[in-house]
């Protein structure tokens, strides 16, 4: 009987050891896993036409335009275990279907890159109809050009930011969401110069519908079983013992930059122009370390983007080069959900050009940088980073006016690779 005693209580000596020496345990392995998966696929955007003005034979008239079908990749992630899905799209604008009507040369109706959000009440899962709401964050873009137009450098293009909400259901299958939605854009009047003088009221259907097909993967199941939570606390112990829980990273993905206010030069110089909402897509490359200690980077970003704002004999461009210093804190990690802030010091190229003649500007600027990492775990060589940057009021001055360069910067998915940790584990 003392024998069963003494081999029962080292059984449990032995559990009660193995638990207060593990990092990480199956029960949170198996919930934070399940926090996030990924998406990717494709949708149609139908957009139901509107009402524009030109002038025929001197006098100004209304003329009716019709739908525009634009198919367009989408990358995503499913968040808060399929009560939230965070994409962003990429039109096909090569495939775009756009009706124009009679008496125009050009007819340019383009909504851009859009990067959304929908909250799901009934969470997602297989074999489950889910109704959804949402908004989305694009760039709207339109532009015409009469038969009568005769000028060398284009008409100009009225552009702005748009957020229009989103309803509509999705049915998930083993290995697909499909999803018929509903937008109400109700941004959906604006005047249009139809010469250096004259405006044109603009009236755009606010209902536009959508259709899509997304594939969705579970990348972290296999982490979900004792043999994983095995192999993860000793991959933690192996990291700690090589001094690289802590480690030299590189970034790449790419990054949507967004007007945030007007430039006064435009206003006071090319007013057809001012209303050319300004946005680019971007590479977005970083380098630096991770502080495991105090759960913290620091790092560098480079980025760089430009622009043109064209009509009636103007054209100016511009184009930014910025080098940013990093340093941001992680907050918290909620079940692999970890977010971080922090300030940004960059080295600021700043170039316009207005018809041939050039202007540039050297500065520094502060800005603030925030986001999330998806890190289920430490131990990780690679993980997938959302970034968000902004320079309050950055500019540079043309002829005594502000070219405005204060972009917010939403960088959706980066790839972040670690350097070193993938050798030390194969050992």
């Amino acid at each position: 009987m003392k024998a069963v005693f003494i081999v029962i209580s080292l059984l449990v000596s032995i559990k009660l050891y193995a638990q207060s020496d593990s990092v990480y345990t199956q029960s949170y392995l198996d919930k934070s896993t399940r926090f996030a998966w990924l998406t990717y696929g494709g949708d149609l955007n139908y957009l139901s036409g509107g009402t524009t003005q030109q002038f025929i034979n001197g006098v100004k008239q209304d003329t009716d335009f019709g739908s525009t079908l634009m198919p367009r990749l989408t990358i995503g992630g499913i968040h808060f275990w399929g009560h939230a899905d965070f994409y962003v799209t990429f039109p096909l604008s090569f495939l775009r279907l756009q009706d124009k009507p009679s008496g125009l040369n050009q007819l340019d109706i383009y909504q851009g890159v859009e990067t959304g959000m929908r909250l799901y009440p009934l969470k997602l899962q297989p074999q489950r109809l889910s109704p959804f709401l949402g908004i989305s964050f694009r760039r709207f873009r339109f532009s015409q050009e009469s038969e009568q137009s005769n000028s060398s450098k284009g008409v100009p293009s009225y552009g702005r930011f748009i957020h229009p909400l989103q309803f509509g259901l999705t049915y998930t299958s083993d290995k697909w969401h499909i999803s018929a939605s509903g937008y109400n854009n109700y941004q959906n009047e604006f005047d249009y110069y139809i010469s250096p003088t004259e405006t044109a009221n603009v009236r755009l259907n606010p209902v536009s519908v959508n259709l899509s097909l997304l594939r969705y993967i579970d990348t972290d199941r296999h982490f979900r079983t004792p043999s994983a939570a095995r192999q993860l606390n000793d991959y933690y112990k192996k990291l700690k013992s090589e001094n690289l829980l802590s480690a030299w990273f590189f970034g790449i993905g790419p990054s949507a930059a967004l007007q945030m206010n007007k430039s006064t030069y435009l206003k006071e110089n090319h007013p057809f122009l001012y209303d050319n909402y300004s946005a680019a897509i971007l590479p977005d490359l970083t380098f630096g370390r991770y502080f495991n200690n105090i759960d913290a980077n620091l790092n560098l970003a480079y980025r760089t983007y430009g622009d043109r704002f064209e009509g009636f004999g103007t054209e100016i461009r511009t184009r930014r080069h910025s080098v940013g210093f990093e340093s941001v804190k992680f907050l918290f990690n909620y079940l692999g959900f970890v977010p971080f802030v922090g300030p940004i010091l960059s080295y600021e190229n700043l170039n316009t050009t207005v018809n041939g003649i050039n202007y540039s500007e050297n500065k520094l600027a502060l800005g603030v940088t925030f986001g999330w990492d998806i890190r289920v775990t430490k131990t990780g060589i690679s993980l997938l980073r959302t970034n968000l940057r902004y320079n309050p009021n950055l500019h540079m001055s043309v002829e005594g006016e502000k070219m405005m360069f204060d972009h917010l910067e939403f960088n959706f998915i980066q790839w972040v690779q670690f350097i070193g940790r993938k050798k030390a584990l194969r050992k």
